[in-house]
């Protein structure tokens, strides 16, 4: 699955966490986050099924244990982030209109950034996520290893551009 596909869902669960900084790390096929707004998130999941709180759906414990790790981070497996996935694209299908959700929420500003990520086709990355904006460490197939820190300004107006490129279409 792409980045882009994948950071969107990542992102939707976030932004129902109310997560607004953490630290997003691709470890294989994973994707490990850490923040500091995880630390209640033990309480958050005995009082109501974390899956249930992202997505309102019921008897998802399994797939909640499995996200949950002992070091206080969430860990994306690929069968649950192509969950989120599908479920994502469900509830946006019922929307009115797609484009009506503006290019402030956390799964979009995500999504561009996984199509960046997309076209530099990185061995491994790292995104620090803050409220300001973003850094990116990635590390090319030739083992180069570059870093990127884009405000949220800039992230933003690419992802207006994105938008604008899927339209002209």
């Amino acid at each position: 699955m792409p980045h882009a596909k994948s950071l969107r869902a990542i992102g939707q669960s976030l932004e129902a966490l109310g997560v607004v900084a953490f630290v997003m790390q691709k470890d294989g096929r994973n994707y490990l986050i850490r923040s500091d707004s995880f630390t209640d998130l033990a309480a958050v999941a005995e009082k109501k099924n974390l899956s249930e709180k992202i997505w309102d759906r019921p008897s998802l414990a399994k797939k909640t244990r499995e996200l949950l790790k002992e070091n206080g981070s969430l860990s994306f497996l690929p069968p649950y982030v192509s969950w989120l996935d599908a479920q994502g694209r469900r509830k946006r299908r019922k929307r009115q209109s797609a484009q009506a959700t503006g290019t402030m929420k956390l799964s979009q500003l995500l999504r561009t950034v996984g199509r960046h990520l997309d076209r530099l086709e990185p061995h491994a990355f790292t995104i620090s996520w803050s409220a300001t904006g973003a850094t990116i460490h990635y590390e090319l197939a030739d083992g180069q290893q570059i870093s990127e820190t884009l405000s949220m300004e800039k992230v933003r107006e690419l992802t207006l551009r994105m938008r604008f490129q899927r339209r002209r279409r």
